[in-house]
């Protein structure tokens, strides 16, 4: 009686044990579309929820204290190069919501756009800083990014030894596994006080592929997809974050 007791419960065990596999097969089939099809209904759901819920949730912009007279900034962690290849990638972590765009130098061209004033929707001038720093990426010293003194000019560089800036700029890409099971990417864009190392300012925000890693129609997803009805807080063309560290250091006050 022992051993057959002990056979019997040997197989629920085993039964169960099989059970718990295909059900983690079944599920995972049913949560992945595929790149060159269209997804699963279920899945497109559940992803837009999730992102609706990220949003409501955890996005936004935060300003714990604005600053006035402030020149320039330094970028303490640029966004990383991009490849076209990453555009493909479902799990790459560049924060493709801060920029999308596949360049070796995304984050001088970042930095540079800090440097630079912008328009708005509604046509109103956003100010710039008068220049950002930047660690030169292969060698000693830093590159001073200035101000353009017209649309028509380019900013002008120079090479500096050290940084004069008091303010320090993070991009982070802070995607989690299950954020990214649904082509959901988050960012985070921090200011910080560099003489104390405080956060004075942050956002948080979210990307939602919304072809879900499609490609046909010669689509590049993350590039693709990114825009106003796909990012929260939404995005607007690629001086969104010149606009929210200009409001940091409140550049347009008395203009």
């Amino acid at each position: 009686m022992t051993n057959h007791k002990a056979q019997s419960s040997k197989h629920r065990i085993h039964r169960s044990l099989i059970t718990l596999i295909m059900t983690a097969v079944l599920s995972s089939c049913a949560v992945a579309p595929a790149a060159t099809g269209k997804p699963d209904e279920a899945y497109v759901k559940e992803a837009w929820a999730y992102f609706k819920s990220k949003c409501d949730t955890e996005a936004g912009e935060k300003i714990y204290k604005t600053f006035t007279g402030v020149k320039s900034v330094l970028v303490v962690k640029p966004l990383p190069p991009a490849t076209e290849k990453d555009l493909y990638d479902q799990f790459w972590m560049g924060d493709p919501y801060s920029n999308a765009t596949p360049y070796d130098k995304r984050g001088d061209d970042a930095a540079r756009r800090l440097a630079n004033d912008s328009r708005s929707s509604e046509g109103i001038i956003q100010r710039a800083l008068e220049f950002v720093e930047i660690k030169i990426e292969s060698g000693n010293g830093y590159v001073r990014i200035h101000k353009a003194k017209s649309n028509d000019e380019n900013s002008a560089r120079e090479q500096v030894n050290l940084p004069v800036s008091k303010f320090g700029v993070i991009w982070e890409d802070i995607s989690r596994p299950e954020d990214r099971k649904y082509w959901v990417a988050a960012s985070r864009l921090r200011v910080i006080n560099l003489v104390d190392n405080q956060t004075v300012a942050e956002r948080i925000g979210f990307l939602i592929e919304a072809g879900f890693g499609r490609t046909t129609g010669q689509r590049r997803p993350w590039l693709t997809s990114r825009g106003p009805g796909t990012t929260c807080p939404s995005v607007e063309g690629d001086y969104t974050d010149q606009r929210f560290i200009s409001r940091v250091f409140e550049l347009n006050k008395g203009n």
